[in-house]
């Protein structure tokens, strides 16, 4: 069975690599996130990573399942 993330979770990595000011640094704070929380996978485009809700919203379409 994969790893299923949850919206708490979502809203967790999204809050912290929002918390890096540079948003060219945002990136690397995201993959290692996901990495420490066993999550792999592909990365999300520069529109996603400048803005939280938008950040949530790939994280929960990348790694969680599909009603």
């Amino acid at each position: 069975m994969s790893k299923v993330m949850s919206r708490t979770m979502a809203g967790e990595i999204a809050e912290r690599t929002m918390a890096v000011v540079n948003p060219a640094n945002r990136a690397m704070a995201l993959r290692a996130a996901l990495q420490r929380h066993g999550f792999a996978g592909g990365e999300p485009e520069a529109a996603v990573l400048a803005e939280r809700k938008a950040l949530i919203g790939w994280l929960l379409a990348s790694y969680s399942p599909r009603a």
